[in-house]
């Protein structure tokens, strides 16, 4: 069976602005405006600890927080090419009830959920991912592994082939898997 992993941040909804609202109530000196076009980073306006602690809040409320709009059709087109859709996310374990009412409530199709801080031990017998992360991508690429995502400021210009659209990105593993 192939396997398809797919992120949740920035892949199936997006996470970017509710944390980008979370940071500046944390701290209102952050530069958010800044940040959101990718020309500065958060290091010296929040500890390690204190992020992550916004992260973990963030996703322990997922149910609260819409998918993208073609995240459902995405999930099922995956399915019916003959996949099996692991969604991996980098969250606390104490984060599964929430992700999990989510994924039903949305009717987001997925064969197994996977929560921890590194997709990488995923990579064995993986046919693609879809992320946004650099560094997993970078990861993917490495192991040979088909990797795509959602076009950002963090990850464009990075030699990963990235997209605009969910329909985009399936048009572009359609593509990969008829020529496998």
């Amino acid at each position: 069976m192939n396997k398809i992993i797919v992120d949740i941040d920035n892949t199936l909804w997006n996470l970017a602005p509710v944390f980008f609202e979370y940071l500046r109530r944390y701290n209102p000196e952050i530069p958010i405006e800044e940040l959101k076009r990718g020309e500065t980073g958060l290091k010296g306006y929040i500890p390690r600890e204190d992020l992550y602690g916004i992260l973990k809040e963030i996703h322990m409320r997922q149910d609260q927080f819409e998918p993208y709009p073609e995240a459902q059709q995405f999930l099922a087109a995956l399915k019916e090419m003959g996949l099996y859709v692991i969604i991996a996310s980098i969250r606390d374990e104490e984060a599964r009830d929430a992700t999990e009412r989510w994924l039903k409530k949305y009717e987001l199709m997925y064969d197994e959920l996977h929560l921890s801080n590194d997709k990488t031990v995923l990579f064995n017998d993986v046919w693609a991912i879809v992320d946004d992360s650099i560094w997993t991508l970078d990861k993917a690429a490495h192991a040979g592994i088909v990797r795509t995502g959602l076009r950002n400021v963090w990850n464009d210009g990075r030699g990963h082939p990235l997209f605009d659209t969910l329909p985009q990105i399936l048009d572009y593993l359609k593509r990969r898997y008829s020529s496998k």
